[in-house]
């Protein structure tokens, strides 16, 4: 375990000696147990001789010391809690060990701010196991296998933070110029709070990539050169700094301007996030699309674009649903019941429709009173606008997920609300086709502070049924 790990890279690399580490451990907590017994026998012994001291002070106090009587008492043999105070003496010495594996192996420096910030709270809450050799040996060997995720994720989130179109996974490409916006207040200083403290973590974070990317571990020295451009006087102003891997332009409103000069580079990332994102799903529409054809057809998506839905991509989606007993609910593209389960549980009756005929039997075998099974395809059914609710996570094949939502629409009776699972193109494609669909889901938008138009799901949500996709949920009313 002594040998470095390799990381293409170039960042993750074992600490020198992990049984030296292991050792050392164990023989300070053995002399500190030691050292802890010693001070409970001495506060014990302090304490017996303040009973026999009673036998000549009748319980009389000091009047030189009267007023610091009980501070004396306290500060002589106290309450000593032996098994608390090794307990905190060992979290205190673990958390250290983990801090240093993490800054020997450069573990961070693979990591996206998103990932260093769980870490370290993960580290602050000592929820970390005990750095014994075993879960050392085991959480490197972990790292090691999943060095390369972790980097690729970490780019990945980084340039998805720049971007609204990045997040669709049918356009991923980083281009020569990159754009962050509110990086500075309005002194023309770095701003350290909101949106633009996200922006600039996330600026040091390209930087990183970058650097890391050209086999250089070093990274600061953009956002440094910049920080010198502005210093000196206050208000906002406009600024052009370079450095080995960028032009930065800085401007009045706060924003900030990056270009790659370097194109082998912008390759290499292109490259990373190709990988990561692996094969992608088609869901957006061709640039030859009109408004038009967002009124739809009937076929079906191709391969039934079935994934099923997580689990807590499901508690996501039905967060805040206030579903009274009895109310009725379609799910019109059911799959297998992950989204029908947790409805049943709720008290509602549920109208589930699916096409594929496997699929349909696993949903009549759940057996529920309160739940109506259909196998057709639900883009040729007639609308009946009957149901409180519709809850869905349509196909995103094509642009599918249209053709799903406008039909299930209308199968809402006023009053009802629509809670669907799409793809994150849904809120940012810019073809004819999403504009026209966005026009007509903001006439329909839930308004109120907990619930907006579009939501974020978190990132990877449906990595666990293979696919890196990104989402949103779309709630509307009628």
């Amino acid at each position: 375990m002594n040998a470095p790990l390799s990381f293409n890279a170039g960042a993750l690399v074992a600490p020198l000696n992990i049984e030296a580490i292991c050792m050392m451990r164990e023989r300070a907590l053995s002399e500190m147990e030691e050292a802890i017994a010693a001070i409970a026998k001495g506060y014990a012994l302090a304490r017996g001789a303040a009973e026999t001291a009673k036998g000549a002070t009748a319980g009389h106090a000091s009047y030189l010391h009267y007023d610091d009587n009980q501070t004396v008492e306290k500060s002589l043999y106290p309450d000593f809690d032996t098994e608390k105070t090794f307990a905190t003496y060992k979290r205190t010495l673990d958390a250290a060990i983990w801090r240093r594996i993490v800054e020997e192996t450069r573990l961070k420096e693979i990591m996206d701010r998103t990932e260093r910030d769980q870490l370290d709270k993960q580290m602050a809450a000592n929820d970390m196991p005990e750095p014994t050799f075993e879960t050392i040996r085991a959480t490197l060997a972990r790292l090691t296998g999943e060095a390369n995720l972790i980097f690729q994720r970490g780019v990945a989130r980084a340039f998805a933070s720049l971007s609204p179109a990045f997040k669709s996974h049918d356009a991923f490409k980083i281009n020569k110029r990159m754009i962050f916006e509110w990086v500075f207040s309005e002194g023309g200083y770095w701003s350290y709070s909101g949106h633009g403290e996200q922006m600039r973590r996330t600026l040091a974070d390209v930087e990183r990539v970058f650097s890391q990317l050209a086999g250089n571990r070093t990274y600061g020295a953009l956002e440094h050169a910049i920080e010198v451009s502005r210093r000196g006087r206050y208000g906002a102003r406009q600024s052009e700094v370079e450095s080995e891997y960028f032009l930065a332009r800085t401007f009045k409103n706060g924003n900030l301007h990056l270009w790659i000069k370097d194109e082998t580079l912008l390759r290499k990332v292109n490259r990373v996030l190709a990988d990561y994102y692996g094969e992608v799903l088609p869901d957006a529409a061709g640039a030859e699309a009109q408004p038009a054809d967002f009124w739809p057809g009937t076929a079906l998506a191709k391969d039934l674009a079935f994934y099923p839905t997580p689990a807590e991509v499901v508690d996501y989606l039905l967060d805040g649903l206030r579903i009274e007993p009895g109310a009725r609910i379609l799910e019109p593209s059911a799959g297998v019941g992950a989204l029908v389960r947790p409805l049943l549980a709720q008290g509602a009756n549920v109208d589930a429709i699916e096409v594929h005929p496997d699929r349909t039997e696993a949903l009549r075998g759940i057996a529920h009173p309160a739940l109506s099974v259909k196998c057709a395809n639900f883009l040729k059914l007639p609308a009946r606008p009957v149901y409180d609710y519709v809850v869905m996570n349509p196909p995103f094949a094509g642009t599918h997920f249209m053709n799903h939502l406008r039909h299930a629409f209308d199968f809402l009776k006023p009053g009802g609300e629509l809670r669907a699972i799409l793809p994150a193109s849904a809120e940012v494609g810019s073809t004819a086709k999403h504009e026209c669909f966005r026009a007509w889901a903001e006439s329909h938008a839930t308004r109120g502070w907990r619930r907006g138009l579009w939501r974020d799901l978190p990132a990877e949500s449906f990595a666990s049924v293979g696919v890196r996709i990104n989402t949103v949920v779309l709630t509307l009313t009628k």
